[in-house]
């Protein structure tokens, strides 16, 4: 199944895995966010990250931004960094470490051993031209004027294990961009409305991949819901 046109013009999710070899990404990506698997019984593997990054080497447009969402449980705190080296060896210029402050508990039993791990942004551009916007997350954490340069550890108050990454997350990732209305977002493993939402929000076009048709039928609503209050607005 795809969502092509059917609610959104600027709307495209396919229901493959992103590295199947019939999966058409888009070719002038300008913003990344996704969460990679870090863990080998979530689906981690070095030769998956390595096609992945090469993917995204070749989709970025040039100084396109890239932020790779991941866990360090306590089995495996070095591989968001295996991660990182991966995707510098690809050609990407591994800028940033942000550290998320999860303030969420688990949504399942299985996954209490994550509460207290540590998550990183890892924070990517392809090329040599780099600008975070630092204003969107002074607000969103109530810092004072005088404080010019947050640091990079940050506490998201909403979501749960139960999904990807929250809204409040993609949305500052996404506004801290700069990103121009109409800019290639792309998701290639969603697991979560967050992105999407952000993208209708901000006028991006989007771009993502779901293999579950639980969470598609989720996002046709979202879609179909957004178009119908903005006709009527």
């Amino acid at each position: 199944m795809d969502i092509n046109n059917l609610f959104a013009t600027n709307i495209r999710i396919g229901n493959l895995d992103p590295l199947d070899v019939n999966a058409v990404w888009p070719n002038n990506i300008e913003v990344t966010i996704c969460r990679v698997p870090i863990r080998k019984r979530d689906g981690y593997s070095t030769d998956k990250i390595k096609k992945l990054a090469e993917k995204l080497k070749t989709h970025t447009v040039k100084n396109g931004i890239v932020f790779l969402l991941c866990y360090a449980p306590n089995e495996c705190k070095h591989r968001p960094f295996e991660v990182a080296k991966i995707m510098s060896d690809a050609g990407f210029n591994h800028i940033d470490n942000i550290i998320i402050n999860k303030s969420w508990l688990p949504g399942k039993r299985s996954e209490s051993n994550l509460v207290n791990s540590h998550e990183y942004a890892l924070y990517f551009c392809n090329g040599k031209v780099w600008k975070l916007d630092r204003l969107p997350i002074k607000e969103y954490l109530n810092l004072d004027e005088d404080a010019s340069c947050p640091g990079n550890s940050w506490t998201v108050e909403t979501g749960s294990l139960e999904e990807s990454y929250p809204l409040d997350l993609a949305e500052l990732l996404l506004r801290m961009t700069d990103a121009l209305p109409g800019s290639v977002v792309f998701d290639p493993y969603c697991g979560t409305s967050a992105l999407l939402q952000a993208c209708l929000k901000y006028g991006h076009t989007f771009y993502g991949f779901e293999t579950d048709q639980r969470k598609l039928n989720k996002y046709k609503k979202i879609i179909e819901e957004f178009k119908n209050n903005k006709d009527i607005s």
